[in-house]
């Protein structure tokens, strides 16, 4: 299954803060299943596309990164995928 996960940092935005957090992401690496990683230009946090087929990867993850950051965690579907539901629901 797909899950798109919003992303947005919390707390202080300190130097010391920003290497606790890289660190950490050089020791855990990508996120099980990633298939892409965007930063939002505006500094505030980012989104993660994942391939997972059991949710508790995806807990564990937010987990780890939990004093750091706030997450928002969709199942979604890919648009080609999705229409014929779509379409024979309001076609």
């Amino acid at each position: 299954m797909l899950f798109q996960t919003h992303y947005r940092l919390v707390g202080d935005r300190s130097p010391e803060r920003a290497k606790e957090l890289m660190a950490l992401f050089m020791e855990r690496g990508e996120s099980p299943g990633e298939i892409a990683h965007y930063i939002h230009v505006d500094g505030t946090g980012g989104t993660v596309i994942t391939e997972n087929s059991d949710v508790a990867e995806l807990h564990d993850v937010a987990m780890a990164y939990s004093r750091f950051m706030e997450f928002e965690i969709l199942p979604v579907r890919k648009a080609e995928e999705a229409v014929t539901d779509i379409l024979k629901h309001f076609g």
